[in-house]
Order: structure tokens, then sequence, then C-alpha cells
């Protein structure tokens, strides 16, 4: 669903205070994780302060919208 590149705007409206209004890119698709096929693919993401973060494909659609660029 998401590809290295595409941005990823966290809502204004998150409740996770860290994560609020912030701005990152998709660096990295991660894969599946085998023993639990719930959540889809892992994706890691780098944000404008320089930290980077893992994030299911599930956490990125309830907590942001993405943007394609």
């Amino acid at each position: 669903m998401f590809s290295p590149g595409d941005l990823v705007v966290i809502a204004g409206t998150c409740d996770i205070q860290y994560f609020k209004g912030s701005t990152a890119i998709i660096v990295k698709s991660m894969g599946y994780d085998a023993t639990d096929t719930s959540f889809g693919r892992y994706y890691q993401l780098q944000f404008a302060d320089g930290k980077q973060h893992i994030f299911t494909q599930r956490e990125l659609i309830l907590l942001s919208r993405a943007e394609r660029k």
C-alpha cells in the first residue's frame, strides 16, 4: 500500500503527543511478520527531526493521512 519515498503526515488530532502533527518519509518497506498477519506490512519512517521509527500498515492508516508526492 505504501512505497519508499511516500510522505506521511501524522494527523494534528493524533492522541500520541510525540507524533502529533509530524511529517515523515517512508524509507523502507520491512515486509511482513510471519507470526502475525493481522497488521499487514511494516514500514521504517524517517521523521523531520532525524529520528526513525517502525510502524505497521494499520498504525499508519489510523494515525496519519498519507500523501503521494
